[in-house]
């Protein structure tokens, strides 16, 4: 797999769901004892749904340990500070329709635009890393190029 991009803040959030889905996991063994020492299992309803969400939960937890292996936390990078890199809090201006907007340049995992969180993978974002502040820059969008300026640049 390959290494992803997050902040510590999501970082300490996927580790205490890890936490949480093996305390889980704990609790599932216990129901699925109980449940198989009521006899059939054939027709043990309560069996069946403890060894479903144990198997869904073992997935979640192997997937977590594996992103949790190869994270890099965006905080920690040693980065340019003068140029629009992960981490960055971006203010783009539209040159078209003269509009600005704000985003803070994150890995896929935590993208979110509704909430100002900008994928560094999305068309938008591939355009400005690398620019300086007040520098112009054409992203390459699905409905064609378009034309911006970075006109503020911060790391929060």
């Amino acid at each position: 797999m390959e290494q992803f991009y997050v902040s510590r803040k999501k970082y300490e959030a996927l580790v205490n769901e890890l936490k949480e889905l093996k305390d889980l996991k704990a609790q599932l063994s216990n129901e699925i004892g109980e449940a198989a020492a009521q006899g059939d299992l054939k027709e043990n309803a309560e069996y069946h749904a403890a060894k479903e969400k144990q198997a869904e939960t073992l997935i979640r937890i192997q997937e977590l340990e594996t992103r949790l292996r190869n994270a890099q936390i965006t905080d920690d990078l040693e980065v340019d500070r003068t140029k629009a890199r992960i981490g960055a809090t971006v203010t783009i201006k539209d040159l078209d329709a003269d509009i600005e907007f704000t985003y803070t340049l994150v890995g896929s995992m935590e993208s979110n635009p509704d909430k100002g969180l900008l994928s560094v993978k999305s068309p938008l974002a591939n355009g400005v890393l690398g620019h300086a502040q007040g520098d112009e820059f054409e992203a390459q969008l699905p409905r064609g190029p378009k034309k911006y300026k970075l006109v503020k640049l911060e790391y929060k």
